[in-house]
């Protein structure tokens, strides 16, 4: 009869870890216990995770955590076999508990921490071996369980072990290894979502249609600004992955992303998020006073998104469409103290189109799958026709606005060489954007729109000719 088996749970059995996935979920219920976690830790380690716990028991989504997929099938293999098989984690019992009756009695004993005692490293070898004086073997992936493994008569390396085998080897005989050990550069750099950051050149387009990019300290001003502005989103976008962990973890596309995946671990997320947004405050800083100001007001708009808006119909898109408006007008002011109200009013159309297609995608998403409701989103199946109709209104309406800011602004005349060259861009927009909306319409879209555009051959081609007529009446 082989030993038993006993299985840790964060980072083995989960490729994530029950204490962050709570305090995420708690925070977000709760977002003024932030200030509480200090005061709870000084109750020690376990106390933390028992307050914690009992804010999110009943809401804590354990069903779609991520789980290491050829362990678990290890696990019921020997089980079919007799197997004796017992889930030990320093998480809390509760947790542990709940997390166990998902795998529908795979595991003969659960055990957790209790609020006093942490059942990690010493404590969890301890009671291992106390309940199996005659040996056990032992499934876990970090260094506090090489205490365990000292006691145990055979180990089960798992993810981040696996770089470790030849010392596991040497603390305790290894029966196998499941998993892949977490690349957390690879992980954050896929989370920060360096390819949205094309997104900020908008930055750039007010010092084209003036031709300031041939003065260097604006130049400076501007390229500060884009990177204030693209390190903070991506700030941002781990804090809206975080949030979205539960209904990230059950859509087919995004379960992929590193932090639902648990390629990136959440407390990783949860240091990161705050980090970048604070250097990228810390660039627009440097860029200018109203690139700092246009930075904080968009920060507060996607905080606002992230905690409520996105889930408001039609509010979500008019606030994607100011964010990226706020873009555009942190450009402008590196060039000018004014306000562009053409400009702007033309960036909050023409995003706000482009917004609704991503809408109209998910949507179509949400019907092929045969759902009523997109999780987290106001959009309800059958809502296409609605999405169809604000968003190609409200790209005709951005090319109209287009022309009529060429018309009437002075700018053009006493700042560009030719001017004229500028009506090529409500022209090719004019080209785009239906191009855009018949391919959502057929389901051709897969992605963000502007992601779309970048890797679509014919929305590149017609991008270069605006570009292009930009550079010439500059």
């Amino acid at each position: 009869m082989k030993p038993p088996l006993c299985v840790d749970l964060d980072g083995t059995l989960l490729r994530t870890d029950m204490l962050y996935e709570s305090l995420v979920v708690a925070l977000r219920r709760r977002p003024w216990i932030v200030f509480l976690v200090p005061f709870w830790l000084l109750t020690g380690r376990s106390g933390l995770k028992r307050r914690l716990a009992a804010i999110v028991e009943d809401s804590l989504d354990v069903g779609s955590l991520p789980v290491t997929e050829d362990l678990i099938a290890y696990l019921k293999a020997e089980k079919a076999e007799g197997r004796r098989i017992e889930l030990i984690s320093a998480s809390d019992q509760a947790l542990v508990a709940r997390v166990a009756a998902r795998f529908d009695g795979l595991f003969d004993h659960v055990e957790g921490s209790d609020g006093v005692t942490n059942l990690k490293a010493d404590a969890k070898a301890r009671s291992i071996a106390a309940r199996h004086p005659d040996g056990f073997v032992y499934a876990g992936n970090s260094t506090d369980d090489d205490r365990v493994w000292k006691r145990a008569s055979g180990s089960i390396i798992v993810n981040d072990a696996l770089p470790r085998r030849d010392t596991v080897e040497r603390l305790a005989p290894v029966e196998g290894a499941f998993g892949a050990p977490v690349n957390m550069v690879r992980g954050l750099i896929s989370a920060m979502r360096l390819h949205q950051w094309a997104k900020n050149g908008l930055i750039f387009l007010p010092l084209l249609l003036s031709s300031a990019y041939t003065e260097p300290a604006t130049v400076v001003a501007a390229v500060l600004a884009f990177l204030g502005f693209s390190v903070a989103a991506s700030g941002t976008y781990l804090l809206n992955d975080l949030l979205d962990l539960p209904a990230d973890r059950r859509h087919p596309a995004k379960s992929r992303r590193a932090l639902a995946s648990g390629r990136l671990p959440v407390a990783v997320g949860l240091v990161a998020a705050p980090a970048l947004v604070l250097l990228g405050l810390a660039m627009a800083g440097m860029a200018s006073g109203g690139v700092l100001a246009c930075l904080a007001v968009y920060l507060l708009l996607t905080l606002a998104y992230s905690f409520g808006l996105k889930s408001m119909a039609v509010v979500d898109v008019a606030v994607l469409g100011a964010l990226f408006t706020l873009r555009l007008y942190a450009g402008h002011t590196v060039v000018d103290p004014g306000v562009p109200v053409w400009l702007l009013s033309f960036s909050m159309f023409l995003f706000t189109s482009l917004a609704l297609v991503k809408r109209l995608v998910e949507v179509r998403g949400l019907e092929a799958r045969h759902m009523e409701s997109v999780p987290g989103r106001g959009y309800r199946a059958g809502d296409g026709g609605f999405i169809e109709s604000f968003g190609i209104g409200a790209s005709i309406a951005s090319v109209v606005i287009f022309m009529i800011y060429l018309a009437i602004e002075p700018i053009h005349a006493t700042r560009l060489g030719d001017p004229g060259w500028l009506w090529v861009v409500p022209v090719m927009l004019g080209l785009w954007l239906p191009r855009v909306w018949l391919l959502a319409r057929r389901g051709e879209v897969h992605d963000d729109p502007v992601v779309f555009a970048l890797k679509d051959p014919p929305s590149l081609a017609l991008g270069a000719l605006a570009f292009g007529a930009i550079l010439v009446a500059a």
